[in-house]
Formats: structure tokens, C-alpha cells, sequence
């Protein structure tokens, strides 16, 4: 377990139950690291660490910042002060302030994270001596976004010094050499005096004549001699505070040295720095605690202890030994800079200009004086506030000065206004606002003052955008707008991953050459997990331009990059919104998946030889469940100048789906040896390292055994843990992924603790698109395991509510580097696995039952269930904000809480808990009410379809999901008329479900429930008292759409399952009306516009006919076979002999043509029929079937008479085949029925 040392008195404390872990609500964002295959040095890193002062943790220095506008919409404050004396004001900002604003930014659709890294921390011990860089990582994260994000707290006592996790060889070897020096001189027979008390003073001093903390920047005089020393191993601040005994312990005892001291000091520095030449240049490290002391990574609570004793002696030893002989190595300027406090380099780097912005625009401090301190040193809580001499009550002068002088840097950095001091008084327990109410009113007040301060700042960020217009054009600006910002994150994400692209370049040109010659087919690329396909996508988004004429135009996605990204319904809205902009612009689009599918290949073509497309779908395998992942819709014959490639992994279901698209297939082929050298050697000389022969063998081989981009790149994360002198046993890399992860976990299990790990590494695996830090911090608080491990490790009062620290988290994400991806979606940030195959394996190595999995799910759904008294805050339906508008009252705006909406039912549904899946989403109406409007019907329907119970038929779902249907188009336009909707077609259908007998059940268990839950509804709502809409019933409409222009003319075909219908541009559309889908588009022949259609012979031939003009087309090639353009009556037409003949006649005539279709549309005969009555020469005085049976023709017609009367009549034509000719025989055959017009 990783571990935060205690020092004496910090256990005594423990065990009086004085102090209580607060609730750590915060939201600490790690770099983004998108790519899925390789991963450069970022430039957010310290200099001070750029000789990889942390070995754990370097994978972090390669994320690459994330673009800015992905942080246009979050605010993050950093909290810091003393680890003991700011506990008071950190508690009550984080459980009274952070809430508050928490909810003040959801309700304006941002988000608000409060980090305070020493929550439920008393000091600053790590195993791998990492604290410095986790927190001025973390602050500089809280610098990158807009608003406030400093907040420092100082008192009277000085923050515990830290010892460098690093030294130059060259400074290691001064300060030994001073050493060596001092044991010549006593060896012959002098004695050496230590400092004199106003030296000891001076050594700890770091004042400069800039005034700068370190020579006026974070890097301080590192950028002198060389980036000799890192600050990150911290002596114990029970180096400073009291013991147990209630005594001092100085950082250098006063008085005379012996050559045994002397000896000891060469050895202890000699046995904790050791020579790193993996470095370039060679560095002395820090080594872990474990190295020498094991038991600080023990599960016995007693080996602990004792090692956390002595590494509290060796920092002691360490610190006194670095204070006294760097001051004659280095000289005081520089030797002061190896032993500074966590808080120095948090306030450096936190009182910078950020963005061309002085500190007073984004930094605060709050000066805590307690005036009768000094009367009440005695007491057993001044040491927590003060910083005593040795066994007495008195104030060490020594780190008093240190503290005045680090307040008057403070002031020298940041404008007096920036700078609120407070006074309060002492109480008997130090500070308690708990049980003191003079204290209690004293954190009110810097809790107000830092609430309004933060809120005054974010109102000059904030912008809430208005769009006017009625309900349904907000909402459709609305999801346009979410729309593009989805779209931008996807261009961003590729072109992230084009910069890094070294590899595959061969393979590239493969596909140069096969886009260039295949327009018709679509591309797929496949290969197995972790091989490039992403990083080749993104090559081919910026390449594809420069390999096709014309002003391409490029659209990408990657399925899992985002959450959003793997609805196959909510990637087509996305690719048909880019379609539209670029070719059909005010188009309006569909929301339903089958209806998006037409529209998508109707607007495909418009695309021209002057502006070709080019469309890339990335990782199709990630695509969720919904609609099946449904893949059908990827033709094979594409239109003319459109371009889709495709990737997927091999052997994958999608993989099998697409192979009935026909399309080109190229697999990625594994790298080759020359690639894999290139490729290390290049991330060597960019780290600045080098390894061992024998290292760089073992990593050149595994690499060789595994030759996927993946595996390359975590095969070099490992290799950044290697040092020149590390064990050969310790060099060992699996020579599969999987391996490699797991080898990845365990490491991190031993570090970390395994349970920790272990729940942590599954709630990313199984969560639904990602996991906020809230939900995580909540969920690993929520493992009892988790808590005993971290209890053990890190004791509490029993007072205190047990939760997880915050910064073993902050640490876990550090320490998974390139593996952990931050995304926003669902409107918040979420963090995921930058690869999918990492999830398959921690799920497959901790969830060895599939009950384990539902269990975690059922913790997850109980997260969103919460009634905790913050629930309306952190997990609502939807955060409301009250805004005023001009002259007409006030307006409330709605923020949905979009993770509970979609988060709630998957949970539920995975947990297997169908029952309160039902009651909770499906048929409660206030959490339906805000998904219809948050979301869409849709989603409503994609929910229904998961409603399952074995053995059990649930026919409320299959009545819901009728009702839904009928009013899915007035829901897409006002979500608010979904009671009025549910009661109009369902109430006299529930009014009328009654049980015929005592005891009998209801038909319906839960539509009464939904229905009298409508009445009271949280928004006025119109309902009607009886049922006045359409009920659902068996027969069903179905909506079609896919028509960009105006509908002329329908069409039904022989088979019954065929449609065909012509647009107002004459383009005739095909559709399959069983999977409601266009299979194939006619362009426009000769002008022509139909205003009645036809089918025939076996649909292979369609009739189009034009006013008075008549067209027959072939269906396959889109030929014209026959047209007729001279008529002056209106052709009417139908078919006959099972659709082989074609018979037209012609409006208010008894002229009939007949046509064979078979013989290319032949004219067979033409003849005028006689009739029983002289028909009317008008237009519309002919009616004829579309129907026929066997070769009968039904037809009406209206004749001249005294009351006008019509004639149905029927005409047979016969069809004889002879050896030599064919001829027709006609009959009338006249029933006398008379229909009165």
C-alpha cells in the first residue's frame, strides 16, 4: 500500500480521536491522453523534472495538453496550506463552499471542481517520493482553466521540508566530496564544530536578494547549475513537531561531530542516492522507501509502523546531512534550494502570470493570526499551529524567521488586496469550530468571503448563450450546437494523433493506391487490438485531400472517443449534420435511426466531382448496443466520388456484418524490426535516456515477440521504470498485451494496495462511457475492502467518515499515465481507458463471476439513486437555474443531469434489477419528462427495447412503446406535451382495466402508476379528461424519410415489400418497406417529374408518367426503354399478366394501348374499345385499378346521361403465344352497375 507516514504524534492523535477525514468533493483533471497508440513528451512538465525525477510517474509528462476549447467549460480552484495548520479552513471550504458552487456552475452548464490534495492528509510521505510533482501538476492543471484558481492559506508554523528525489552528478558528488574532506580532517585528529545557532538560522532561510522564492521562478537556480535537484522526497514533519514525548526534533542537532557521524552521514547518503545512467545526462535518485525499508509496503500494521520510524529517522539524518555540507559545496543561494517545502513550490508556481494575466486575477491567500498563540504554547495543540524548540514551550526562532520571511515573499509577489488576514482567538483545543463558536463563525466568514470572491470571478467568464425562437427550433439549435462540438473533439482527437504518426508509412501508400482506384467500394481496414487502426485513420484524414482532385471534403469518427461517439444512431445525426452543411445547407434531418439512414445516402448524392467526400469510421467493434450496433446500412455500391473506409478488429462480429458490404480489405501487417529501432531510439533521444545493452535487448525482443504499435508503446512505459541499476531479474517484459497489463496491475497493486486498484481499474472497465471523479470517489469509499486497506495503511478516528483520500486517486491516475484518457461527454468530463483492450483485461482478471459485475453495477445505480442530503445538488434530474427576462417575468433554464439520465437504466439493466428499471425509469414520469427533454423520445425507445423478463410477458413496455411511437414527432417538438400525449391515448385504456374478480391482477402493473403520476407533474401540464388521441392499436404507421425535395409521386410494387417514389428533381427512390430503407436512387431522365408511378414486370420495370407525357425505365440500369411525349389525353396506366403487359389508357377516350415490358416495352396493340355508353371527352372521367387478377383490368368510367351515371366495366386481354406471332384478343365485358358519381 502506498504510504503516507504518521509521525508519533500524529498517531496519538489518531487514537484520541481528535481528527476527522472531511468530505473530499473534488474534481482533479489528468492531461488527456487521447492517443491509442503512441504518446510524445508534453511541455507542461517542470524543467526541474525533466531527468524523470519520478520513474513512476513519467508516462504523465507525455500527455499532451488537451486543445482549449475542451476547457472552455470547467473551472478548477486549488486549495493548499500547512498539511496541520489550514485543516480547519480546507474542511469547512470543501463541505460548505464546494457544494454550493458546485451547483452554481452546473446550473450555467459548467463545471466546478475544488482540489485540496491534503484532504484527509496530515503529511506528505510517498513511496516514490512524488508529492511535489502531484501537486504543482495539479495546480498548473487548475491554471489551464478560465476564473480563480489559486487559493492559499497560511498560519504561523512553517510547512515541512521535503528532500530532493534527484541530484546531479555533479552536485552529489560535491556534497560528498565535502564529506570526504571533513573525514580526512577529523581522521587526523580534529574535531569539527557544528553550525552556530545564527548559521542554522541562515540554512534554512531561502530568501534571495530577487525576493523570488527560487531566484524569481519555479526553476529557480536548477537552470544554474544544471537541473541538479528535484524537490519531491519530503522529511517528516515530525522532524519539526512534537513527538509523542512532546519534544522537538530539529533538523540538525547541535553540537560536536565525531568521525563515526561523519562515517554514518557518507553511508546513509550513499546508501538512499543512488547512480543513474539511464539519465542523460547521469543522475543520483532518490530511491523508494521499500527499497530498503519493505515493510512500508507491508499489510502488517506493525511492520509499518516501525518502517515509517525509521524513514522518519532517515530523513532526519538525510536533511541534516544535505543542510550542512551543500552550504560548502554550493554555496547557501543554491544549497537553500534543495530542501524547501511542498507549500514554496505551490506558491511559485501559483503566484505566476497565467495568459498574459498578473496573479491578482486568479490568486487569493488567507492569513490566519492567533494573537494568545504564544500564551498558550503548553497547550498539546500548538504544535499543530507553532513551531517549538525541543522540549520546551518556546517558539523556534529558527523556522519563525523562515515563515516571516516566506509571508513577506508572499507579499513582494501578490497585491495587499489579494491578501485578507483574519484574527482568531485560541481555544482550548486549538481551533474546533465544531465545539467553539467563535471558531465557527470565524470559518462562516472565510467561507462567505471565498464564495463570493470565487462567484464574483466566474460571472465575468460566464456566458449563457440565448436562442430565440419557439420550443422545437431552440431545441433543434440546441442538439445542432452539442452536435458540432462533438464533431470538433473527433478533428481535434485525428489531428492529435497525426502528429505522432511515424509508422506504418508503407501501408499508407497501399491505400493511396486502393482509394484511388475504388470509388464504388467501401475500404476496410482490419487488424488485431492496440495496431494503429486509429493512428492510420487520422494519417488518412490529412492525406486523403492530397490523393484525390477536387476540394475534398473529410469527415471522421472515432467510435469510443467519445461516449456519444458509440450510438451507430447518434454517429450517423453526426456525419449526416456535416452532409448537410457541406452540400444541402437548410436541410431539415430526421432524429430516427432508420429515417437517418435514408437521409444519409439521399444526401450522398449531391456530393460532385468538384467536391469529393471522403468518410472515416474508426474502431466500428466499439459500437454499443443500442439498434444492435446495426451495420446493414454500409452499401456497396456507393455513389460516384464518395469515399468510406472503415476499421474494425479482426475476427470481431462487426467485422463478419461488413463482409456483406463487399468491401476492399487491407490488414495492417505487424512492424517491422527496422520500425521498432526507429521508433525506440527516437523516443530515447526525445526522453532524454538510454539504457543498458542488456536492457535495451530484453525491451528490442519483446517488442519483436508482440510488433503492434500498443504494445511498443506501453513495452517503453515499462522501460521509463528501468534504471541503470536495477535488478536483471526485475527486466522482464511479457511478450503479449494482455501480459503486459496485467504486469502493468501488479505493479500498481504493490504500490497502491491491491483492492484499491482492483475496484478503481473495474468501475472505468464496466462504467458507461467513462466515470466522473465524483463518481469514483464515491464508489471506492463505497468497497469495504477498499476502506480496511486504506484504514490499515492510514489509520483515522474513529470520528471520522471513512473515505478513500483524495490524493491516492490523483496518484493512481499519475502513475497509469498514457493508459487513462480524460473525455468530456455527457456534458461533464469523464476519465476512460485510452484503450478498450485494457478494460477486457482488468475485467477479465477481477471479475471472476459474472455476479461480480452485477454487484458493481448494482453499486453504480444505487451512486444515481442516492437520497442523500446532497443529492439534489450532485445528482439531480436536472439543475434548474431561475433567470429573468426582459419585461416578461421569469424564465427557469434546465441543465440535464445527462450521466443519471443515461447512467440510471444501464446500470439497472446490467445489475439484472428489471423491476426497479421499470418503476424507476420506464414508468416514472418525472425521470421520462426530463430524458425526453434532455435527450430525445429515442433514447426513451432504445430504453424500452431492454425491458426484458424471462418467462414473462411485459405488455405495459409493449403498449409504452406503441403510445411513444404515435407521438414521437410532437415529443421531438415540445417534450413538454408528454403527459397530455400518455393520458389523451392511454386513459380510457387504463380506466377500462379493472379485475373481473376479487384478487384477479391488473392488466397493466405499471401504466396506472405512470398515468396518475402525470397529475402531478413538476411543469404545468393541459390534460385531457378522456381519451382524445389515437390509442395504440395493432396497425402501426411508420414513418419514411430520406426525401430532401418534395414527394410527387408513390408507387407500390408487385411483391408488396417494394415502394418507389419520385422527388419534385425527378430522382426516383427505391425503398425496402420491411427494413424501411432506401435500396436505390434513380437520377432524373429527360426532365422528367412523375405524378403517378408504376411497377412492373416483377418490379424490374417502373412507369413514370408526366402530365401527358409517358416514361418506362429500367429499374436495374436506369435506362430508358420507352417514352411518349405526343398524347393528348392523359395517359392512365396499370399492368396486368402478373405486371408483363402495361395497358394505358387515356382520360375521356376509349383508345388503349398494350405493352409488353418483357420484349423492351413493345407496343402489342392499340385499339379503341366500344363501349355501352358514349364516355365523357374530359379529363378525370376515368378510373382505373391498379390491381389486377390473372389478365383482368378493372376499370369506371362516366358517360353522358340524364343523371350522369358511371359504368364500371372490366377488359380482359388475353396474351396467346403462337410459334410465329402474337396475338391479342380484346373483350369488353360490361357489368350493369350504375354508380352515381
Amino acid at each position: 500500500m502506498e504510504a503516507l507516514v504518521e509521525n508519533s504524534d500524529e498517531e496519538k492523535e489518531e487514537m484520541e480521536g481528535k481528527h476527522k477525514y472531511t468530505d473530499d468533493r473534488t474534481c482533479l483533471s489528468n492531461m488527456s491522453n487521447t492517443d491509442d497508440v503512441e504518446k510524445t513528451m508534453g511541455d507542461k512538465s517542470l524543467p526541474m523534472m525533466s531527468n524523470l525525477s519520478d520513474l513512476m510517474t513519467k508516462e504523465i509528462q507525455e500527455a499532451e495538453e488537451p486543445p482549449l476549447f475542451l476547457e472552455k467549460k470547467r473551472f478548477m480552484v486549488y486549495i493548499c496550506g500547512g498539511y496541520k495548520d489550514s485543516v480547519e479552513e480546507r474542511a469547512a471550504l470543501m463541505e460548505n463552499v464546494y457544494p454550493l458552487l458546485y451547483l452554481y456552475c452546473k446550473q450555467r452548464g459548467y463545471d466546478f471542481s475544488m482540489v485540496d490534495l491534503r484532504c484527509s492528509v496530515r503529511n506528505p510521505f510517498s513511496e516514490h517520493h512524488d508529492t511535489v510533482q502531484l501537486h504543482v501538476e495539479s495546480l498548473q492543471r487548475c491554471q489551464g482553466t478560465l476564473g480563480p484558481n489559486f487559493f492559499l492559506f497560511v498560519g504561523q508554523k512553517h510547512e515541512v521540508q521535503s528532500l530532493p528525489s534527484s541530484l546531479s552528478k555533479k552536485t552529489f558528488e560535491a556534497i560528498l566530496t565535502v564529506l570526504e574532506k571533513e573525514w580526512v580532517q577529523m581522521s587526523k585528529g580534529k574535531l569539527v564544530d557544528e553550525f552556530s545557532e545564527s548559521g542554522s538560522q541562515s540554512s534554512i532561510a531561502t530568501e534571495s536578494s530577487t525576493g523570488s522564492f527560487v531566484h524569481e521562478s519555479i526553476y529557480g537556480n536548477y537552470l544554474n547549475f544544471g537541473d541538479e535537484v528535484t524537490s519531491s522526497g519530503l522529511l517528516s514533519q515530525g522532524s519539526f513537531s512534537s513527538g509523542s514525548d512532546g519534544e522537538e526534533a530539529r533538523l540538525s542537532p547541535v553540537g560536536v561531530r565525531s568521525l563515526e557521524d561523519v562515517e554514518q552521514d557518507q553511508t546513509v547518503l550513499q546508501m538512499w542516492y543512488k547512480l543513474d545512467e539511464n539519465c542523460i545526462p547521469p543522475i543520483y535518485r532518490l530511491l523508494p522507501i521499500s527499497f530498503h525499508l519493505p515493510g512500508m509496503l507491508s499489510v502488517d500494521r506493525q511492520d509499518r509502523k516501525e518502517a515509517r520510524k525509521d524513514w522518519r529517522d532517515t530523513c532526519q539524518r538525510l536533511g541534516a546531512v544535505l543542510q550542512h555540507s551543500a552550504m560548502e559545496a554550493l554555496g547557501q543561494e543554491e544549497a537553500s534550494v534543495l530542501l524547501r517545502t511542498v507549500l514554496d513550490w505551490e506558491v511559485e508556481t501559483g503566484l505566476q502570470t497565467v495568459a498574459q494575466a498578473p496573479p491578482e486575477d486568479h490568486c487569493h491567500c488567507y492569513k490566519r493570526v492567533i494573537p494568545d498563540l504564544f500564551y498558550n504554547l503548553k497547550n498539546k495543540h500548538a504544535t499543530h499551529y507553532a513551531d517549538l524548540l525541543k522540549g520546551q514551550a518556546k517558539l523556534d526562532p529558527v523556522l519563525k524567521t523562515a515563515q516571516q520571511r516566506f509571508m513577506d515573499r508572499i507579499h513582494k509577489k501578490l497585491r495587499h488586496t489579494n491578501i485578507y488576514e483574519r484574527s482568531v482567538s485560541w481555544g482550548r483545543n486549538g481551533l474546533d469550530p465544531k465545539n467553539n463558536r467563535s471558531h465557527q463563525f470565524y470559518t462562516e466568514r472565510i467561507c462567505s468571503h471565498v464564495q463570493r470572491t470565487i462567484i464574483s470571478s466566474l460571472n465575468r467568464v460566464i456566458k449563457i448563450p440565448k436562442i430565440e425562437g419557439t420550443f422545437d427550433v431552440v431545441r433543434r439549435e440546441v442538439v445542432r450546437a452539442q452536435i458540432h462540438e462533438e464533431i470538433q473533439r473527433h478533428i481535434d482527437h485525428g489531428r492529435h494523433l497525426w502528429r505522432k504518426c511515424t509508422l506504418r508509412q508503407a501501408f499508407l501508400d497501399d491505400v493511396q493506391k486502393t482509394v484511388e482506384h475504388s470509388s464504388c467500394r467501401p475500404v476496410l481496414l482490419l487488424g488485431p487490438p492496440g495496431w494503429g487502426k486509429s493512428t492510420v485513420m487520422a494519417a488518412l484524414a490529412e492525406l486523403a485531400p492530397t490523393w484525390i482532385p477536387g476540394d475534398v471534403k473529410v469527415f471522421i469518427h472515432f467510435v469510443g472517443f467519445t461516449g456519444e461517439s458509440r450510438n451507430i444512431r447518434l454517429v450517423l445525426q453526426s456525419l449526416c449534420v456535416q452532409l448537410v452543411e457541406a452540400y444541402c445547407p437548410q436541410t431539415q434531418l430526421s432524429e430516427g435511426f432508420p429515417q437517418l439512414v435514408n437521409e444519409f445516402y439521399s444526401l450522398l448524392g449531391y456530393v460532385g466531382a468538384e467536391r469529393p467526400l471522403v468518410v472515416l469510421l474508426d474502431g466500428l467493434d466499439e459500437l454499443s448496443e443500442e439498434h444492435g450496433s446495426d451495420l446493414s446500412w454500409i452499401s456497396t455500391a456507393l455513389p460516384p466520388h464518395v469515399h468510406i473506409i472503415l476499421s474494425a478488429t479482426t475476427d470481431s462480429a462487426c467485422t463478419q456484418t461488413l463482409q456483406t458490404a463487399h468491401p476492399i480489405i487491407l490488414s495492417l501487417p505487424p512492424l517491422s524490426v527496422t520500425e521498432i529501432t526507429a521508433f525506440l531510439e527516437a523516443k530515447l533521444r526525445a526522453d532524454r535516456r538510454r539504457l543498458q545493452e542488456q536492457q535495451w535487448q530484453v525491451l528490442v525482443q519483446a517488442c519483436e515477440s508482440c510488433p503492434s504499435p500498443l504494445y511498443l508503446e506501453a513495452a517503453y512505459g515499462e522501460s521509463l521504470h528501468w534504471t541503470s541499476y536495477s535488478l536483471q531479474s526485475s527486466l522482464s517484459l511479457p511478450v503479449s498485451l494482455e501480459g503486459l497489463y496485467l504486469g502493468l496491475l501488479t505493479r500498481l497493486e504493490r504500490d497502491l494496495g491491491r483492492q484499491l486498484v482492483r475496484r478503481a481499474s473495474t468501475v472505468i472497465s464496466i462504467s458507461l462511457w467513462g466515470v466522473t471523479e465524483e463518481e469514483m470517489l464515491h464508489l471506492l469509499s463505497k468497497d469495504e475492502k477498499v476502506l480496511q486497506e486504506v484504514t490499515s495503511a492510514h489509520p483515522a478516528p474513529s470520528s471520522s467518515p471513512r473515505r478513500v483520500p483524495y490524493v491516492l486517486w490523483v496518484r493512481l491516475k499519475r502513475n497509469l499515465g498514457l493508459h487513462l484518457s480524460e473525455v468530456y461527454t455527457d456534458g461533464t468530463w469523464v476519465y476512460r481507458w485510452t484503450h478498450s483492450e485494457l478494460g477486457r483485461v482488468c475485467i477479465k482478471n477481477y471479475f471472476r463471476t459474472k455476479a461480480s459485475a452485477m454487484a458493481l453495477h448494482a453499486d453504480y445505480a444505487d451512486y444515481y439513486r442516492s437520497k442523500s442530503q446532497n443529492a439534489h445538488i450532485f445528482q439531480p434530474l436536472a439543475w434548474t437555474l431561475n433567470e429573468e427576462e426582459d419585461g416578461s417575468g421569469m424564465a427557469k433554464i434546465y441543465r440535464f443531469n445527462l450521466r443519471k439520465l443515461r447512467g440510471l437504466p444501464y446500470h439497472l439493466v446490467h445489475s439484472g434489477q428489471i423491476i426497479p428499471f421499470l418503476t424507476e425509469c420506464l414508468f416514472n414520469y418525472e425521470f421520462l419528462l426530463h430524458k425526453v427533454w434532455g435527450l430525445s423520445v429515442l433514447d426513451i425507445e432504445e430504453d424500452l427495447k431492454k425491458a426484458v423478463l424471462p418467462d414473462k410477458e411485459l405488455v405495459d413496455v409493449e403498449v409504452m412503446s406503441k403510445t411513444l411511437g404515435l407521438s414521437r414527432i410532437v415529443l421531438q417538438q415540445d417534450p413538454c406535451q408528454l403527459a397530455s400525449q400518455l393520458v389523451g391515448r392511454l386513459g380510457q385504456m387504463i380506466m377500462e382495466d379493472r379485475p373481473l374478480a376479487r384478487g384477479d391482477p391488473l392488466k397493466f402493473r405499471y401504466l396506472h402508476a405512470l398515468l396518475a403520476q402525470c397529475v402531478h407533474s413538476s411543469l404545468p401540464v393541459l390534460l385531457p379528461s378522456s381519451t382524445c388521441l389515437l390509442p395504440p392499436r395493432d396497425l402501426q404507421h411508420t414513418l419514411l424519410a430520406g426525401h430532401l425535395n418534395t414527394v410527387t409521386a408513390l408507387g407500390g410494387g408487385q411483391s408488396g415489400v417494394l415502394a418507389v417514389t419520385c422527388e419534385a428533381n425527378g430522382s426516383l427512390k427505391f425503398w425496402d418497406l420491411e427494413q424501411r430503407r432506401i435500396i436505390k436512387d434513380l437520377d432524373p431522365a429527360g426532365g422528367f417529374v412523375g405524378d403517378s408511378l408504376n411497377l412492373g414486370l416483377e418490379d424490374q420495370m417502373v412507369i413514370v408518367r408526366m402530365g401527358h407525357c409517358l416514361q418506362v425505365r429500367d429499374v436495374e440500369s436506369g435506362n430508358v426503354v420507352y417514352s411518349e411525349s405526343d398524347s393528348i389525353d392523359v395517359p392512365i396506366l396499370t399492368t396486368t399478366c402478373d405486371g408483363r403487359l402495361l395497358v394505358v389508357f387515356y382520360d375521356g377516350t376509349p383508345l388503349v394501348k398494350v405493352f409488353d415490358l418483357a420484349s423492351s416495352c413493345s407496343l402489342l396493340h392499340s385499339i379503341k374499345i366500344s363501349m355501352e355508353h358514349e364516355p365523357i371527352h374530359k379529363d378525370s372521367s376515368l378510373l382505373l385499378s391498379s390491381n389486377s387478377i390473372q389478365d383482368y383490368v378493372l376499370f369506371a368510367y362516366r358517360f353522358v346521361s340524364v343523371h350522369c351515371h358511371s359504368v364500371l366495366s372490366m377488359l380482359r386481354s388475353l396474351l396467346l403465344v403462337g410459334e410465329a406471332d402474337i396475338r391479342l384478343r380484346l373483350q369488353v365485358i360490361v357489368f350493369h352497375v350504375k354508380l352515381t358519381p
